[in-house]
C-alpha cells in the first residue's frame, strides 16, 4: 500500500468534520439543553454575573460542544452591546488543584506574563487571581471542563473560591462546570453546595435513533456520496448506544471502519468491516486511558497486570500495588486511596469489579477481574513501564 493508492481512493471528503467540536449544521437533538444554558446565561449580557452552572452527563453526550456553540452566541450578542467578554477553557483533567486550575485560567487571561507550572503556593495563586480581575475591564467567563477529576482529587476548595469571589471595579467573573460524572455532588461539601448555583443541566445518552441521525449528518460533510450505508450507520449506532450513547465514540468506529475500507481499497465501507474496527477500537482505547491516569492510578494498574491471576479481591490488589511503589521508590497511598482507584478503574472499563462476601475470611471484599488478551496486556504493562 502506498499514499497515492489512498489518495486515490474517493472516500473522504472532509475527514476534519467527524471530530469537530460543532458541525457545520449544528448540534443535533439537544435543543431542550440549549434553552435551559442560554436561561442561565442571559444575565451575562445585562452585565450580571452568573456562579456555577452545572453541566453533567456521560462522555460524548454533547456537553462541551454546547457550551462552546452557545458562547460563540453569547460573544456575537455581546459585541452589538458593546460588552467585553473574555472565555477561560480549563481542562480539570489534567489540571487537578486549585493552584494549577487558577494558573491555567490567570496564563488565558493575562496572556502577557508568564506563569510558571509548578513552584507556586495556593495562597499566591489566589492573590495574584484577584489582583488580576481587579484591573481586569471585562466579563470573565470561566470553564471547568472535567471538574469531577479536580473535585475528586482536591475537594470543592476552588468551587468555594468562585463561588465567594467578588471582583472589584468593571470586572465580573461567570463559571460554568461541567462534569462526566453524575456523582459529582457526592464530593461537594455542604458549605460550598449552598453558595454554588442550584442549576443543574442533565445531557442524557444518545439513543440509537439520535446517533444514527448524528452519524448520518456528519457523513453528508466527511465523505463522498455513497460512501457510507444506511446499513452501516444503523449498526455503529446500536452498538455505541447500548455502551452508553457516546456520540465521540460512534463518530470515532465510523472514521476506523473507513480507513479499514481504504485498507482494503474499497470504494464504500461495507457492513462486514464494522466488527472489525470495533475490536481494534477497543485495543487503542484502553492503551490511550491508561496514559490519562496519574501516577499511583498507573502504579495500581500496573501491580493489577503484573499479578499472574485474572482475579483477585482488594487486599491481594493492594499489597501487589505496596510491592510495585516499594520497586518504584515511591511511598503508597492509604488503602482507603486506593480503593476509590478500584471504582475509577471500573467506571473506565479498565476493570470489572464487585464487592462480595469472602467465607473464608468472613468479611465483604471487592472481587477484581481483569478481562483483556495476552497481546493488550503485554502493551499495557510495557506502556506504563515506559511512561512511570
Amino acid at each position: 500500500m502506498t499514499f497515492a493508492d489512498v489518495l486515490q481512493n474517493p472516500l473522504y471528503k472532509d475527514r476534519d468534520v467527524l471530530y469537530a467540536l460543532v458541525p457545520p449544521t449544528g448540534l443535533l437533538h439537544r435543543t431542550e439543553q440549549k434553552n435551559e444554558l442560554i436561561m442561565e446565561l442571559a444575565p451575562i449580557l445585562m452585565n450580571s454575573a452568573v456562579n456555577c452552572v452545572f453541566l453533567y452527563g456521560n462522555p460524548g453526550t454533547g456537553k462541551t460542544a454546547v457550551v462552546t456553540e452557545l458562547l460563540s452566541e453569547l460573544e456575537s450578542e455581546a459585541k452589538k452591546r458593546t460588552l467585553k467578554i473574555k472565555r477561560v477553557y480549563v481542562n480539570c483533567s489534567e489540571n487537578r488543584t486549585e493552584t494549577t486550575i487558577l494558573i491555567d485560567a490567570l496564563s488565558q487571561i493575562n496572556p502577557a506574563k508568564s506563569y510558571p507550572r509548578v513552584g507556586w503556593t495556593r495562597s499566591k495563586a489566589v492573590n495574584e487571581f484577584n489582583d488580576v480581575l481587579a484591573d481586569e475591564k471585562s466579563h470573565i467567563i470561566m470553564i471547568l471542563d472535567e471538574v469531577d477529576y479536580a473535585l475528586r482529587e482536591s475537594g470543592d476548595d476552588i468551587l468555594y473560591r468562585l463561588s465567594r469571589i467578588t471582583p472589584r471595579g468593571e470586572s465580573r467573573l461567570s463559571t460554568i462546570l461541567i462534569s462526566n460524572d453524575m456523582r459529582v455532588v457526592d464530593f461537594i461539601k455542604p458549605k460550598t453546595a449552598s453558595t454554588v448555583s442550584r442549576v443543574k443541566i442533565i445531557f442524557s445518552p444518545y439513543t440509537a435513533e439520535e446517533l444514527q441521525d448524528i452519524l448520518a449528518d456528519r457523513a453528508k460533510y466527511a465523505f463522498n456520496k455513497d460512501a457510507v450505508s444506511n446499513q452501516v450507520i444503523e449498526k455503529i449506532a446500536e452498538i455505541e448506544a447500548g455502551r452508553g450513547g457516546d456520540a465521540r465514540k460512534a463518530l470515532e468506529l465510523l472514521d476506523s471502519c473507513a480507513k479499514i475500507a481504504l485498507s482494503q481499497n474499497k470504494p464504500k465501507i461495507s457492513l462486514d468491516v464494522v466488527d472489525q474496527a470495533d475490536s481494534n477500537l477497543e485495543k487503542d482505547t484502553v492503551l490511550h486511558t491508561l496514559t490519562t491516569l496519574t501516577k499511583h492510578q498507573k502504579l495500581l494498574y500496573l501491580a493489577i497486570l503484573l499479578s499472574n491471576k485474572d482475579e483477585f479481591n482488594g487486599g491481594e490488589v493492594y499489597q501487589h500495588y505496596v510491592e510495585v511503589c516499594a520497586k518504584n521508590n515511591v511511598e503508597p497511598l492509604s488503602v482507603r486511596r486506593v480503593r476509590t482507584f478500584l471504582v475509577d478503574f471500573s467506571e473506565l472499563g479498565l476493570i470489572e469489579s464487585e464487592v462480595t462476601w469472602l467465607r473464608n475470611l468472613n468479611k465483604k471484599s471487592r472481587a477484581i477481574k481483569i478481562v483483556m488478551d495476552t497481546a493488550t496486556r503485554k502493551k499495557a504493562r510495557k506502556l506504563l513501564r515506559d511512561i512511570l
